[in-house]
Formats: structure tokens, sequence, C-alpha cells
């Protein structure tokens, strides 16, 4: 009896497998590829996210600073008396000044008046305030960094008669309005940053 001829077994041949094992490198590198591209933008989302809102805290802790502007002046720690708002070429910061609203959750018995300072230091814009308004001389302000990667501050100030300064109070203050000394009705910030431009914003001042 005839015995079924049998087919012989097949199997790759070793081109067979060269091929395929070329074909699943390069399927392999072009993932790795994708997935590493993948990886790197989340990473500068991430990054450009943190930036974001670190602009936007920053923007809006000024912002609260100063549209709670009051007239309230200070003895500092020499015992000489200051305006509610200093902003001199003479002065260690930017501007320093008095605002109200300071929040109380404790209930401490405190004023709710906060003397406040910005100054601008290897690129970093820092936010200072004192525990209390009329200093001693051992008291020293707590500061904290709003932003980095700050390139310039500019701060202008408008007066009664919508005259903008460079300075508060101005270098001929007494000159004006026939010795009466102006009314500081408007104040304008302007930061500039290295990787966002310049962010500026105007605040009416109710004084």
């Amino acid at each position: 009896m005839l015995q079924p001829h049998k087919q012989p077994d097949k199997g790759f041949t070793l081109i067979e497998l060269l091929i395929a094992i070329s074909v699943f490198a390069v399927m392999s590198v072009m993932a790795y590829g994708g997935l590493s591209q993948i990886i790197e933008n989340s990473k500068h989302s991430k990054v450009e996210l943190e930036r974001l809102q670190a602009v936007q805290r920053a923007i809006l802790i000024i912002s609260r600073d100063f549209t709670q502007i009051t007239k309230r002046g200070i003895r500092d720690e020499y015992g000489n008396t200051q305006p509610f708002l200093n902003a001199s070429n003479q002065l260690d910061y930017l501007v320093e000044f008095t605002r109200n609203g300071r929040r109380n959750p404790a209930k401490l018995k405190r004023s709710n008046l906060l003397r406040v300072a910005y100054q601008l230091e290897d690129g970093k814009l820092s936010r200072l305030f004192w525990p209390q308004l009329d200093r001693a001389q051992a008291m020293e302000a707590y500061e904290s960094t709003l932003i980095e990667q700050v390139e310039q501050v500019d701060l202008r100030y408008r007066d009664n008669a919508k005259k903008w300064h460079s300075q508060w109070p101005p270098l001929d203050a007494q000159q004006q309005a026939g010795g009466n000394p102006p009314l500081l009705t408007a104040i304008e910030f302007k930061l500039e940053l290295k990787d966002w431009g310049e962010i500026t914003r105007l605040y009416q001042l109710g004084l």
C-alpha cells in the first residue's frame, strides 16, 4: 500500500529571518522616536504650564497690592516719617507703600494694614512686607520671590493733573498747584519678561 506523500515542513529561511528582524528593528526605532518625542512634548508643556501659572500668580498678587493702596504713612527704623507711597531713586526698592485688606484668618489683634515693597535683583522680582507698619530698628522684612526671568520693571505715577511721573512723590511736588502737593490717581506697572515679553497693568486709585 502506497504511503501518502508528506510535504516537507516549511520554515523561515535565513533571508526571511533577516528581513523580519530588520523590519522589526526599524519599527522599534520609529516607535521609540515617536514615544520620545511625546515625552519631550509633555515635559515642555508641563514647563510652559508651570511658567504660565507663575506669571498669573505674580500678576494676581501685584494687582491685589496696588488696588488696595491706602493713605497711611509710617515711621521707618530710624524714626523718620515716610509717605504712604515712596518710589524714589534713593530707595533700595522699586516702590514701597501701605495697603489695606490684610487677611487675618486667625482673628489676631493686629491692623488690617500692611507695608509692602517690591525689589528687582538678579532677574528676580521679589515682594517684601513688614509685620508692623511703624518699624523698630531690629525689624526685618519677610521676602518672597514672585517671578524669575525678569528683564525690567518700570513704574509710572499719574497725578490729579493727569501728568505722569517716573517717581513719587514727584521732584517738583512743592511747585505744583500753588504749593499744594499733587494727588496720586493711577499707577502703571510694566513688567518685561525674557520669555513672555512685556506685560502692562494700569491701576486706578481712589485715594
